[in-house]
């Protein structure tokens, strides 16, 4: 009764609306004019609605009260259609609260496709959202994908944000354009293990915000040191201003979180999706939206006008260490240290333009060196001097090469592959299935080298005259082999938690297992990283007399980039508690078939509990 009380009141607004200004009432009741309005595309993307858990029904994402004017809006788009119109219907006290004003967005689409009677107000007679929209001077949009960082969780897979930037951006400097960023409202107090399970399960809320680009490139290319990536967009003036009039209805309202699906990225393609409502960019992504892959839909749904790189700090002071001899990286070291007494001469002595690439790298590292520190006085005086002195000498600043091959061009994200092989002799098949993202010795091609990152990796073997069984779970799996230099001095780290089949003499066992450890990486030459750890393993298993076992050890390791793809050796040693001892030699072989396909060859030999296997496979690889 009470929805059809709005309906007629509606039509009589529209009735009224189409008498007055001369308009052509439609043949259909303006209650189905209403009803395929509140179904509209549009306005479901402006709602947020998905579809619900019953047949028909939907459910906003949004979780925030304030964000409907209808009790029932969340789940009810016509109810929520119903009480917008009439809030906008509402004699004005306070512009700015007034509905026009807080959904602007949601107004214009009213304008256009409801033929309403003339509005109280028009969003431009409102002081904070035209004062908003000044400032912003929205015209074109980029998304920025700034690459992984490991010693963060939420930012291991990359991530994902818009700048917003002005029509004269081209003539001036992108750096004051300004970046709109979604992420979680976390809570410090919070332990990894608490982080992990809010941030798979919803417990922080998210949020949209906006701010200077700059803050963004001084947070992720200078502190985080992660490169960015520019994917400018193809999108219109008014395309650009319909999305920002949008972002402007989303300003304080929370999302709930997901790290694995509604996260930063998905929640970027809302926004492209309903300033350009004829394309769709998440069909893909009802489980899980990673970073890279949400850009390759934006690409793929034809969004895409041009690329910029923009190095990170690191990467920068890298390239200018390589323009140098072992012997002047040395004297740069010395130079920024304050130690260059001794070696003064021989500075002295170099070409004035050799002795400027000197200068600039050690300027470029003692920057470097004071984003981790407070800048004191002392410091800041000895920068201003080498300053001086670089400016006194010849010197041909050099951007880093833009990578061969961008993130969003490297393999994908999704893996199943299939495997043949023996154990001790005996036949089997294996069938691997894995969530995310990339391992140690994958395609190395649009990926930061040294850095895995596997959520979900599923195991499943069938051996010779036995059953299906699950031979490993993967939960999580996060390997950091960053390599160290005289200048750069990043710690080596690997985490994985799980379920392990550990094989003993007459039986086994699936264990739940957690192991972990920290070392050093070290470049020898251009395509070899060699590592050491040391190790830590606790798990329960049922083949030990006291079931619990606390292993300490160690690692060593090498990935070798070869032309046919990444060969990774790698051997481990535990002494575990209760007197046993364990080891594991280990050689893998990858051969990129292209893109999205390879073989895996692994062979392993290994000592588990009371007795030594030798296992070899080869396995096929699909990448989607």
């Amino acid at each position: 009764m009470i929805r059809t009380l709005q309906l007629v009141t509606l039509t009589g607004l529209f009735l009224s609306a189409g008498i007055a200004t001369g308009w052509a009432q439609p043949t259909d009741p303006a209650p189905d004019m209403l009803q395929n309005l509140a179904a509209s595309n549009t306005w479901q993307r402006l709602l947020h609605y998905e579809p619900g858990y019953r047949a028909g029904s939907v459910i906003s994402q949004v979780d925030d009260d304030d964000f409907f004017l209808a009790p029932d809006g969340k789940y009810e788009p016509l109810q929520e259609l119903l009480a917008t119109v009439a809030a906008m219907q509402q004699p004005v006290t306070t512009a700015d609260q007034h509905a026009v004003c807080r959904f602007p967005a949601r107004w214009k689409f009213l304008q256009q496709n409801a033929q309403l009677p003339a509005a109280v107000l028009e969003p431009s007679q409102c002081p904070e959202y035209s004062q908003w929209m000044n400032t912003l001077n929205p015209h074109s949009v980029s998304l920025v994908f700034a690459s992984s960082y490991l010693n963060s969780p939420s930012s291991m897979y990359g991530h994902t944000f818009l700048r917003i930037d002005p029509a004269d951006v081209e003539t001036g400097s992108t750096w004051l354009s300004y970046a709109v960023n979604f992420g979680a409202e976390l809570n410090n107090q919070d332990n990894s293990l608490l982080y992990a399970y809010k941030g798979l399960f919803g417990g922080y809320p998210g949020f949209f915000s906006v701010l200077r680009y700059y803050e963004k490139i001084q947070e992720y290319g200078r502190i985080e040191n992660r490169d960015l990536w520019e994917y400018n967009l193809n999108l219109t003036p008014i395309e650009t201003r319909a999305m920002v009039s949008h972002l402007w209805e989303l300003r304080n309202v929370d999302f709930d979180y997901y790290f694995f699906d509604e996260n930063c990225s998905y929640r970027l393609l809302e926004l492209l999706e309903y300033a350009r409502p004829d394309t769709s960019l998440r069909d893909d992504f009802g489980l899980r939206a990673i970073p890279v892959d949400t850009v390759r839909a934006v690409i793929d749904g034809g969004f895409l006008k041009s690329v910029h790189y923009r190095p990170a700090v690191a990467t920068q002071l890298q390239h200018d260490l390589d323009r140098l001899t072992p012997a002047q990286q040395d004297l740069a070291w010395k130079l920024a240290r304050r130690n260059i007494d001794t070696d003064a001469d021989a500075l002295l002595a170099l070409p004035p333009k050799t002795r400027g690439q000197i200068f600039n790298a050690a300027y470029a590292y003692l920057r470097y060196l004071e984003l981790d520190n407070p800048r004191r006085k002392i410091n800041a005086d000895y920068s201003l001097q080498l300053l001086r002195a670089l400016n006194q000498l010849p010197v041909s600043p050099q951007s880093p090469p833009v990578p061969a091959v961008r993130p969003d061009q490297g393999h994908r994200t999704l893996l199943t592959g299939i495997s043949g092989g023996q154990q001790d002799g005996n036949e089997f098949a294996d069938l691997r299935l894995r969530l995310s993202y990339h391992d140690l010795t994958d395609n190395r091609a649009g990926y930061l080298d040294g850095a895995a990152i596997n959520i979900g990796e599923l195991r499943l073997r069938q051996r010779r005259g036995d059953g299906l069984r699950l031979e490993q779970l993967n939960l999580v799996d996060i390997n950091s082999h960053s390599p160290r230099s005289q200048f750069i001095k990043p710690i080596t780290w690997r985490v994985q938690a799980g379920l392990e089949r550990i094989y003993g003499a007459d039986d086994d066992d699936l264990a739940p297992q957690v192991h972990g450890g920290a070392g050093v990486t070290y470049n020898l030459g251009d395509t070899m990283l060699v590592y050491g750890m040391g190790m830590g393993r606790l798990e329960y298993n049922e083949l030990l007399a006291d079931n619990w076992s606390l292993g300490a050890g160690a690692l060593a390791g090498a990935l070798i980039y070869l032309p046919p793809g990444t060969l990774q050796l790698e051997s481990q040693w535990y002494q575990f508690s209760g007197g046993g001892e364990r080891y594991r030699h280990r050689l893998a072989q990858n051969f990129n078939l292209g893109r999205n396909q390879a073989l895996r060859l692994l062979a392993s030999h290994y000592q588990q509990v009371d007795t030594t296997i030798d296992e070899f496979s080869l396995e096929f690889r699909h990448y989607f």
